[in-house]
């Protein structure tokens, strides 16, 4: 029986014993009855809950419950139009609520776009951490799951994660057969083109080199991040050699040994406004915070000093930090 080496580690992270059954298969189908008890008992009227209604009976039950809890739930909704405008308060204001939401419909969809805030921003490692804790603790509980799933794979991918990613993306196109044929197509062309790029002799190399900016990025310069940058050098002479080589003997360039001609780590998806049941991204935060006057970016840090847990400060703060460095201008907090 097929199981889901990718997604279902993430999941049961922190579990050491674990139900056979949930290993094959840990997703089960939205229990829409439970959602629209709990919106009914946050004071959802009989005409928001008939488009709730309209939404499923279109097949967006994701894009309808998203809808939903943010007009119940005005600081849900404040902060995920936060996260499309480009603000770059976001980040905050949705990591508050992915962190210690009482309410775990709340906290689920606070975690989801709080993931696609940092997957705009260049930040899929800390994407991927926020989507493990979704995947973890709040999947069975909103529609959102394939998305999650699907985005956490693109995560993987973005960092680079190639194996795991490769997993990931197959995991999701059997565990969630139904998803909408958009993210279906963007997941099997990332998957295929991750497999390709296994032909290349420069993949490892390419890989190598992302890592090294963002440790840069990041100010890791010290004798990891310059050990790797020694071993491309080497692998990129060693490579130049061999072809220098084969064309003395062939008297021209060989095919098919170049980079890949749409490389997966930064794969185009189609575009599109809006968070949930979309693809496309949001404005980039990058420019309006390198603009942030110094008071805002210290009413930011004191915020996470006085609302945020420990973990999930180091998380919303290291995403912050890395804006900082990313803002052409070297500025920190």
């Amino acid at each position: 029986m097929r199981t889901f080496p990718a997604l279902v580690p993430a999941l049961l992270l922190a579990s050491a014993l674990v139900a056979q059954e949930e290993r094959q298969n840990p997703f089960k189908p939205f229990d829409r009855a439970a959602f629209e008890q709990h919106c009914r008992s946050l004071g959802a009227t009989d005409a928001a809950m008939q488009k709730f209604a309209a939404a499923c009976k279109d097949g967006q039950p994701d894009v309808g419950a998203d809808t939903l809890l943010r007009e119940l739930v005005p600081a849900l909704g404040k902060a995920a139009q936060m996260g499309e405008d480009g603000d770059p308060l976001a980040a905050l204001e949705l990591g508050k609520l992915a962190a210690s939401a009482s309410d775990l419909w709340v906290r689920a969809h606070a975690r989801y776009h709080l993931a696609r805030v940092m997957l705009d921003n260049d930040d899929p490692e800390t994407a991927a951490e926020v989507l493990r804790d979704y995947l973890r603790d709040d999947r069975n509980r909103t529609p959102l799951d394939a998305e999650a799933a699907f985005f956490f794979a693109t995560a993987l991918a973005d960092m680079p994660m190639r194996d795991n990613a490769i997993a990931a993306f197959a995991d999701y196109l059997d565990l969630f057969p139904d998803a909408p044929e958009r993210f279906r197509a963007v997941a099997q062309q990332r998957r295929a083109e991750l497999e390709a790029q296994f032909q290349s002799p420069l993949h490892d190399i390419a890989d190598s080199m992302r890592r090294v900016e963002r440790d840069l990025k990041k100010e890791r310069t010290g004798d990891p991040t310059q050990s790797t940058q020694k071993d491309i050098v080497d692998k990129l002479q060693k490579i130049i050699e061999e072809l220098e080589e084969q064309e003395k003997k062939s008297s021209g360039m060989p095919s098919g040994n170049g980079p890949s001609s749409s490389p997966a780590a930064k794969s185009a998806l189609p575009g599109g406004p809006g968070r949930v049941g979309q693809l496309g991204k949001a404005p980039p935060v990058g420019d309006r915070w390198s603009v942030e006057k110094k008071r805002d970016r210290d009413k930011i840090e004191a915020d996470l000093q006085a609302n945020m847990p420990d973990s999930w400060r180091e998380r919303i703060g290291r995403y912050y930090e890395r804006l900082g460095k990313s803002d052409g201008k070297g500025g920190g907090k």
